[in-house]
């Protein structure tokens, strides 16, 4: 297999993707098929105790995952908080995590590959990689899956980046709506509506597209037939 090939595709495949769902998908999917693993997975981290599973190439990888909580151990989330990458022949038998290798074993997952997706900045999860037979992956497996980490990474700094966008597109339509109920009911200019919002935002300690959503709330409610 031509990996270098195959990351490049993925490389290109990925530049054309806008959706950040879609592309932790197709990095799961490359990852599986690159190193040859049974399942591969996306952990998104909010907490230690509590995580989701953005990507999956199987239902079985969510439990892998939800047992890594409930037992407050394993590569994945030892990724998150310890080194950047954790990688064991075999989960029966892996000292490091003596609760949840014997009963990932029991899902049939024999060898795991963990790595971190973070930015020098925010750290977001994990990638990880699933083989059912022990020793599946060796170290230069292990920067493989690094590699394509860094794909998910960005992934993640997209879809955190958009939220933030949209938020505060969201934040400043709302604003703007407020001081045109206020600029109407008062017959004051937009400047004066602005200083009444941000005069009520610092008296009540409340953030400024709080305070303009109550007031557009209440228009909408007054507006409603009785």
């Amino acid at each position: 297999m031509d990996v270098t090939r195959l990351l490049a595709e993925m490389a290109l495949e990925l530049e054309h993707e806008r959706e950040p769902a879609t592309m932790l998908k197709r990095v799961s999917e490359y990852a599986r098929h690159v190193l040859e693993a049974d399942d591969t997975g996306i952990m998104r981290v909010h907490t230690r105790q509590r995580i989701e599973t953005p990507a999956a190439t199987s239902e079985r990888v969510d439990e892998a995952h939800q047992l890594q909580v409930r037992f407050d151990e394993g590569p994945c989330l030892d990724a998150i908080t310890g080194k950047a990458t954790y990688r064991t022949d075999d989960t029966a038998s892996d000292l490091r995590w003596p609760r949840w290798g014997p009963a990932a074993a029991e899902l049939g997952i024999r060898s795991v590959v963990g790595v971190r997706l973070a930015t020098r900045s925010r750290g977001y999860g994990s990638l990880n990689v699933y083989a059912d037979r022990p020793s599946a992956f060796d170290d230069g497996d292990a920067e493989i899956a690094e590699l394509l980490a860094a794909h998910a990474t960005a992934a993640f700094a997209a879809a955190e980046q958009s939220a933030g966008l949209r938020t505060a597109l969201e934040s400043r339509t709302t604003i703007g709506q407020a001081q045109g109920i206020l600029m109407q009911k008062f017959d004051i200019t937009s400047d004066a509506a602005f200083a009444f919002l941000r005069r009520i935002s610092q008296d009540e300690n409340r953030r400024l597209a709080d305070v303009a959503e109550a007031i557009v709330v209440q228009r909408d409610a007054n507006a409603r037939p009785h």
